[in-house]
């Protein structure tokens, strides 16, 4: 493995190295039970023996002193996760995987058996409690024929596994496709199945399909009246072309005529299919649904905002129409994936609605006055916060944080009176160990700001063992997106990179999220223009601080990160080294072959036939003669969203102009390979970027 000296003032603390990413821990789900008093989250380790994630759901009193060794609540012996408080606080549900594919189990909330509530033939996830407690909601991917029993307390039955006939047996694998949105990034190919809404009565187990249909629903609430299910789904004649499109659809029923529910029944819209609306919830009166969306006024870079929408059907409404940034979490780390999203949630009294925003590199909780939209942050400081949570009451807050210098956390918190969070306490500290054992880096902030356009947020990373008065190669990181938001968080790969002693400059150039509506639009259909000033405006700004060796740079960058690595090499030959990782590199390409590329013609303004020559000048292909920095190429052979191909079609083009280019392939992996990727897979990565720049800087 990959051999580092050790800087002067490391001796006591050793440096840290790639495999060490296999003893970090990592944790999030976190669950307030309704009286405050505990929490429940997922704690997440990895097996380096098996090259698999162990995961196990733990609760916590929240008066619980700071541990790293947070107590088990759960003991399956592969994945645990997604724990949900019955609303008496009794019980606790959660899925797990301890008999084959995941399913719902239920356990008394101070401990004792667990008892598989679902066995649909693939899987149950995203368990929601009825307010009675008598039932759960959930999701499941289904094919026309519905819910399929699983065997073998929840493992498939096998199929036609043992097909006689030749003709079907050795074609069985062949797939046959009649639409242009046909597979997903991370989750491969659609195959006839669908995320459908479905409940199951706890007690008898009897579980019944609530939705159909060629297209996902998901996120189901419950009414506070129990006689009602919101839902998102994208349900519009010619859906499946407009894939960022999703609607509130609400279910009618009686829960006790759960055994007359075997039909699909038809919801109601709410909604107008103008843009994405997720993440329903009641109001305390049942009156009304918020939800999360937009209009995509935008497009894609149209910020997310908090809608209100009469229960029995009427006109939304944006509440939070005066507020300039976006809700939801858009920071990007290398140590936790996407599925961290937003919770919103309702005060008992119905005067105010909690919800995570994103504003210059940061991640807090907000309260938002539900009758003028007024924005209050409730958490504040230069981290991230997300997988908030709260008691019935509101006033107890579970989350998890994160900081340059902290991986993630656990923490509780009261609200007062004016909603800001006091009292916090620290419950875990799971990474102390390796903490305690290995030097990090400082990150200092600083803001930029290329000529004419607004000011932006960048961080520098200095070397371990940074000495006043040297010099150090430094390398650029582009985040992907392009509408994420590097922040105050935890990144392990610049941490590896300022143990082999380089600096490392990230910086939120126009097109990212946290800085306002027209920031982040300021992009939009013009990749390597505004973004590319910016980017340079602030590696300069960098330069500035006298520590950076401006004769030994690199750059790096994943997903659009990757084509601005590209399009900068094709335009600058400031750089020594780069590092290009699932990368968009052929705009025209890319539209036919990414998993959502058939919807570019949002990004720009046409078809690829229409105006070829747009397509050719916005790709960094078309510049390939020019670029002459050694360059190394990351990519995973199922990332459907920047499908190898496009690796492919760089790689063979520099090696025909005979540069120094060096391509890894990951077969297995999706575009998330350095967020949940097999960590054996994600230990090779960061080796590899950390000794291409190391050589070469």
């Amino acid at each position: 493995m990959l051999a580092v000296e050790t800087p002067k003032e490391s001796r006591v603390r050793r440096v840290l190295q790639p495999e060490d990413l296999l003893s970090l821990a990592f944790v999030g789900d976190v669950q307030v039970s309704p009286d405050g008093s505990r929490l429940a989250f997922v704690r997440t380790t990895i097996d380096a023996d098996s090259n698999e994630y162990r995961s196990r759901v733990c609760v916590m009193p929240v008066t619980s002193e700071t541990t790293a060794e947070p107590p088990p609540f759960t003991g399956g012996p592969r994945r645990d996760h997604s724990p949900r408080w019955s609303p008496s606080g009794d019980r606790l549900a959660f899925v797990s995987d301890r008999k084959g594919d995941a399913q719902i189990w239920v356990m008394p909330a101070d401990g004792g058996e667990a008892r598989q509530v679902t066995r649909v033939k693939g899987g149950a996830s995203g368990p929601v409690w009825s307010p009675d407690g008598r039932y759960l909601a959930f999701t499941a991917r289904l094919g026309e024929e519905g819910i399929l029993p699983a065997t073998d307390g929840g493992k498939g039955d096998g199929g036609d596994e043992n097909e006689k006939d030749p003709a079907r047996r050795y074609t069985k694998d062949v797939r046959v496709i009649d639409r242009i949105w046909y597979r997903l990034d991370d989750l491969g190919y659609f195959d006839g199945k669908y995320s459908q809404v479905c409940v199951a009565e706890v007690e008898t187990e009897r579980t019944v399909q609530l939705t159909a249909g060629r297209l996902d629903a998901e996120s189901p609430a419950w009414s506070p009246d129990g006689l009602r299910l919101a839902f998102s789904s994208n349900r519009l004649p010619n859906g499946e072309r407009q894939p960022s499109v999703s609607d509130i659809h609400v279910l009618s029923f009686r829960p006790e005529d759960l055994a007359g529910l075997s039909a699909i029944r038809e919801p109601r819209t709410l909604t107008s299919g103008r843009g994405p609306a997720s993440q329903p919830a009641w109001s305390p009166d049942g009156r009304t649904i918020a939800f999360l969306g937009n209009h995509q006024e935008r497009g894609w870079y149209t910020n997310t905002h908090i809608w209100l929408v009469p229960a029995e059907g009427g006109e939304a409404r944006r509440l939070t129409g005066d507020f300039d940034q976006t809700f939801g979490d858009q920071a990007v780390t290398d140590l936790r994936g996407h599925g961290n999203g937003p919770a919103l949630r309702w005060s008992e009294d119905g005067r105010t609605l909690f919800c995570a925003f994103s504003q210059g590199g940061t991640v807090h909780l907000a309260a938002v006055d539900a009758a003028d939209g007024r924005v209050t942050p409730v958490t504040s400081g230069d981290r991230l916060v997300y997988s908030v949570a709260l008691d019935r009451s509101c006033r107890t807050l579970g989350y998890v944080a994160t900081d340059p210098l902290l991986p993630g956390d656990v923490f509780v918190a009261r609200l007062d009176d004016s909603l800001q969070a006091v009292d916090e306490r620290r419950l875990t500290d799971v990474n102390r160990e390796l903490l305690q054992a290995v030097s990090l880096a400082p990150t200092e902030r600083f803001t930029f700001q290329a000529g004419g356009g607004p000011r932006a947020d960048g961080w520098v990373v200095k070397p371990v063992g940074f000495e006043p008065g040297k010099t150090y190669p430094a390398v650029l990181e582009i985040h992907g997106g392009p509408m994420a938001m590097y922040g105050n968080a935890f990144f392990l790969e610049f941490q590896l990179l300022a143990a082999r002693g380089l600096a490392v400059v990230y910086t939120n150039p126009r097109g990212s999220y946290g800085y306002g509506q027209d920031f982040v639009a300021a992009i939009r259909g013009d990749w390597g223009n505004l973004d590319y000033q910016d980017l340079m405006a602030g590696l300069e700004a960098a330069l500035a601080f006298g520590f950076i060796d401006p004769a030994r740079l690199g750059v790096a960058g994943g997903s659009y990160g990757g084509f601005m690595t590209n399009w900068m090499i094709g335009h600058t030959d400031r750089f020594k080294a780069a590092v290009t990782m699932r990368s968009v590199v052929n705009e025209y390409s890319f539209f036919g072959t990414s998993d959502l590329g058939f919807s570019d013609d949002e990004e720009f303004g046409c078809l690829p036939w229409q105006d070829p020559e747009r397509y050719r000048r916005l790709s960094p292909v078309s510049y390939v003669e020019r670029m002459r920095t050694p360059l190394l190429i990351l990519h995973s052979e199922e990332d459907y969203r920047c499908p190898i191909s496009q690796a492919e079609e760089l790689y063979a083009s520099l090696k025909k102009l005979d540069q120094e280019v060096v391509f890894v392939r990951f077969p297995g992996e999706s575009h998330e390979l350095s967020r949940s990727g097999k960590p054996w897979h994600r230990v090779l990565r960061l080796e590899k970027i950390v000794d291409w720049f190391g050589q070469r800087l």
